[in-house]
């Protein structure tokens, strides 16, 4: 893929300030710390989204990451993407992908922005056909990609009674082909999948059972597999142990979709905003069904929030080396913009997706 030119900008902000202060390199590979290497920065997802926002404090992060700068060629310690801190059972995560949550751009949806194309390359958007809608497919829910084959999105938009009929991926306005930014560097065509059978879509036995909409999570297997490029990757699925307060810290989360937007009609174009983590006991008041622990709360302020038309969408952060996980699955919500909504977390179903994932 052809550098942005806000790379190209940052890149040049760089070596400026490394000409300024007589910048020498204080680690060789050999120094990097232990699961990283020195690597080509261009060649660093996590290094390349901080100079998509080219601050002050980027560039530091990015000045104490390199490791060579020989005649300009610079090179960076890059980690791995992370391994999961509990041994999976045998046999039950032989589909997940040994590469996940990377995205080579930075950075309904109440009050939100416009991403980069690109930005969140797991993102997928399932078409339904119903009889009102003169042969047009709705675009009404949101997924995201966690494997070649497999899409995780919310159960409710999966219903038996709902004629699924496309899921696209590497899609991000619904009305163009290609894809192009203002500076005309176009993306590849989006990836249309069909569902081979109903039996292909696998909803969590205990949806809306437990409490109503409870365990609202599903798995849709691709009728072949997804081709990856940079514009469409699978994202990080969470250990069973994850705690989404203590990985987001003082961070919020991002949730993208085509949803409805605050002028009241759905986007077709890819929209995101952040959204803050909000504590169970204070959402349980908002809502007249039972919270439980496999729910998370998020939004609330500021009007940002998801709305109808991204259920199903993924919410996700990106861990300190740009590796991002997938922490909860749009659900349900009272007033758009207004109270929090509730979103499946995702980090206690993850032996339910593996051990009903197959090649």
């Amino acid at each position: 893929m052809v550098p942005s030119k806000s790379i190209c900008v940052a890149i040049l902000m760089l070596m400026a300030t490394l000409c300024l202060c007589e910048f020498r390199v204080a680690r060789q590979a050999s120094s990097c710390s232990a699961g990283a290497q020195c690597i080509p920065l261009r060649s660093c997802p996590s290094i390349l989204n901080l100079l998509q926002v080219p601050t002050t404090s980027n560039l530091l992060r990015v000045r104490e990451a390199l490791c060579e700068n020989r005649r300009g060629n610079l090179k960076v310690c890059c980690s791995s993407p992370p391994t999961m801190s509990v041994a999976p059972p045998p046999g039950t995560e032989g589909s997940l992908p040994a590469r996940c949550g990377i995205s080579l751009s930075s950075n309904r949806v109440f009050f939100g922005e416009f991403p980069p194309i690109g930005a969140y390359p797991w993102m997928a958007v399932l078409g339904f056909r119903s009889a009102g809608a003169n042969g047009e497919l709705e675009w009404k829910c949101g997924g995201a990609l966690v494997s070649e084959r497999y899409v995780l999105t919310a159960a409710h938009c999966v219903l038996p009674e709902l004629q699924l009929e496309e899921i696209r991926l590497g899609e991000h306005n619904l009305q163009t082909v290609p894809d192009c930014n203002e500076n005309r560097n176009c993306a590849p065509r989006h990836q249309s999948f069909k569902v081979a059978s109903r039996s292909q879509i696998i909803s969590h036995p205990n949806f809306d059972t437990r409490t109503p909409v409870s365990d609202d999570i599903a798995l849709i297997r691709l009728d072949r597999k997804a081709t990856l490029n940079n514009f469409v990757q699978p994202i990080c699925l969470p250990d069973a142990q994850f705690n989404p307060k203590s990985f987001l810290g003082n961070q919020e989360a991002i949730v993208a979709g085509w949803g409805r937007t605050e002028l009241g009609f759905d986007s077709n174009i890819l929209k995101r905003t952040n959204i803050p983590l909000v504590e169970t006991e204070k959402c349980q008041p908002l809502y007249n069904v039972r919270l439980n622990t496999d729910q998370l709360c998020f939004g609330g302020v500021g009007r940002r929030d998801s709305c109808n038309g991204d259920s199903g969408g993924p919410v996700f952060q990106a861990d300190p080396r740009g590796i991002n996980y997938l922490i909860g699955i749009v659900s349900f919500g009272n007033r758009c913009g207004e109270d929090p909504a509730i979103y499946t977390s995702v980090a206690p179903y993850r032996s339910w997706i593996t051990q009903n994932m197959r090649p």
